[in-house]
């Protein structure tokens, strides 16, 4: 595992990496219905997830760790940001949120386990994408578009209904509740951008192709007992990975 990471903050750097994602924390709780407009914070669910994810980040040096009153500032609201648009992405209660949850519980325990910063950024993008269409494309014309007819001796469409509802709380938001979340979305990945920590001694190990690592770690347990006392130098290793 690298080691952790940070970069210097001062009195310019730090407060503008914050309001970038105060910025997100706002825009992420904006929701204008079809009748009225209301802000809406994170719950509980939310900000758990938020803190899985926020451990991942800092594991995978995508978030720079505190060192100071600074640094622990940024954290704290990137925090919050997080788990503004962890509850702005993912779908509304029911089963198909728990679905999601599970998949985000995996994606976490995998990506802690030595996978480069930029694979975890992407993958986030990814998983972002896939979430907003889900709850701003999806859901919408599911909803729309699906309903039982109504029948004599049992509604068939009560039931319906009742399914979709167990399924995911649906609720219906006009465009500009979608424009928002986009400027949230935006404001988070500016924050990141601007707080990118310096890469650790050992970031370019973390760059290599699983069986690379792994053929490396054959390598150095597989050396003469000569030798494992000496550290080893980093174009050693290098030069033993760029054999064929």
């Amino acid at each position: 595992m690298s080691r952790r990471t940070s970069r210097e903050w001062n009195l310019v750097s730090a407060p503008a990496v914050s309001f970038a994602f105060l910025l997100a924390f706002f825009f992420g709780g904006l929701w204008v219905g079809p009748l009225e407009v209301e802000y809406r914070v994170f719950g509980l669910v939310d900000a758990l997830a938020a803190l899985l994810i926020l451990y991942v980040l800092l594991n995978t040096q995508v978030l720079s760790w505190p060192r100071d009153a600074f640094g622990g500032l940024v954290l704290l609201y990137a925090g919050i940001a997080t788990a503004q648009l962890v509850g702005l992405l993912l779908p509304p209660p029911g089963v198909i949120e728990w679905f999601v949850l599970a998949v985000l519980i995996i994606f976490a325990w995998g990506a802690s386990f030595g996978v480069h910063r930029t694979r975890i950024v992407l993958g986030l993008g990814l998983a972002s994408v896939a979430l907003a269409a889900l709850r701003y494309s999806v859901l919408p014309f599911v909803w729309a578009s699906t309903r039982l007819p109504e029948t004599p001796v049992v509604n068939l469409r009560s039931l319906g209904e009742s399914f979709k509802t167990l399924l995911v709380a649906y609720e219906p938001s006009r465009p500009i509740t979608q424009f928002y979340a986009l400027l949230a979305i935006l404001a988070w990945a500016g924050a990141v951008w601007l707080q990118w920590p310096p890469p650790a001694d050992d970031d370019w190990i973390r760059q290599l192709p699983r069986s690379e690592r792994d053929r490396l770690l054959y390598w150095l347990l597989n050396q003469e007992t000569a030798d494992r006392g000496r550290g080893l130098e980093a174009e050693e290793v290098r030069g033993y990975l760029g054999r064929r």
